[in-house]
């Protein structure tokens, strides 16, 4: 399974977004706040949209690609997810579309963690998300995502790319990744972090 898209953006810098496969193959899986680390932060927002009681969570900054996979999602950028509580639901036994070592592995944190602090994709909701990182020096928009339909929208800027990026910039940039501000729409509805 392909997990990305990799494409050349407008201005010449290599980015990477998930693919459709990957999105679907995540469904099953639930998030939760502790899916972070340093310069890759995440924000959890309880909302309500058309109607629904939703947690949205967000990351912005450096994501890592794991596994020693160079088609594996990551570099610098963020992600935006649409996600709700289900009373009951657990996390699925079997991760196949994981190596068997990583998928034990993530399967033996989510049973450390227990049902009460998971929430899970919402793709029912057809959320037509997009979004923005903004230079917080400048207030210059660093790059854009979407709009989608989706219950997971993200796009990451390859860590040589932006590496150009801040060479070619004009402006400074941001000593952490994380510290560039995220400014989101869900079904029309403005956020910013």
């Amino acid at each position: 399974m392909k997990a990305t898209n990799k494409f050349v953006d407008d201005q010449g810098y290599e980015c990477v977004e998930t693919s459709d496969d990957w999105k679907k193959a995540c469904l099953p899986l639930p998030c939760f706040a502790a899916v972070w680390w340093p310069d890759y932060a995440t924000k959890v927002v309880e909302d309500t949209i058309d109607g629904q009681p939703v947690v949205i969570q967000l990351w912005k900054g450096w994501c890592q690609k794991f596994l020693g996979d160079d088609d594996f999602p990551g570099g610098i950028g963020a992600e935006v997810g649409v996600y709700h509580r289900v009373a009951g639901k657990v996390p699925p036994a079997d991760l196949g579309f994981l190596p068997q070592r990583a998928a034990q592995f993530f399967l033996n944190g989510l049973a450390s963690l227990g049902g009460d602090h998971f929430w899970w994709p919402f793709p029912e909701l057809n959320t037509r998300i997009d979004f923005e990182l903004v230079n917080p020096k400048t207030n210059a928009t660093f790059f854009k995502a979407g709009p989608e339909t989706t219950y997971w929208l993200n796009k990451w800027m390859s860590p040589d790319s932006y590496e150009r990026y801040k060479d070619e910039s004009d402006t400074e940039t941001p000593i952490f990744s994380a510290h560039y501000k995220l400014k989101y729409r869900i079904n029309g509805k403005s956020y910013e972090w």
